[in-house]
């Protein structure tokens, strides 16, 4: 299953909300710059991660850009992991048999 944005609402409350602010936020765009928010997004583990080397800051004009990559990296941050995870189940429990499960069945038997 793909992941979605209610997944990262699952783990981290107040990611989504902060981003809505930003992307609807109606300051003008001097208002905007003078907050002078970082165009970095926190990892989950506490890191400050720069999302572009073209901005430093979110402005007006690229805040839809920072909500875009902002979801993107947080939605992805654990692919490396996961895949990892799959390819040691796989060693014990054959991939397509995986998919006759839900989520929640699979952990209710690995628990």
């Amino acid at each position: 299953m793909s992941l979605t944005i209610a997944d990262l609402s699952e783990v981290d409350k107040d990611f989504i909300p902060g981003l809505m602010y930003i992307r609807d936020n109606e300051a003008t765009s001097e208002e905007f710059e003078a907050m002078s928010l970082p165009f970095t997004v926190l990892s989950a583990s506490g890191q400050d991660i720069q999302l572009s080397s073209k901005h430093t800051h979110i402005t007006l004009d690229n805040r839809a850009e920072y909500v875009r990559l902002a979801i993107n990296y947080r939605l992805h941050e654990f692919d490396e992991q996961v895949a990892a995870v799959r390819e040691g189940m796989a060693r014990v429990v054959p991939v397509p048999l995986l998919s006759l499960f839900t989520g929640y069945e699979l952990e209710t038997m690995v628990c």
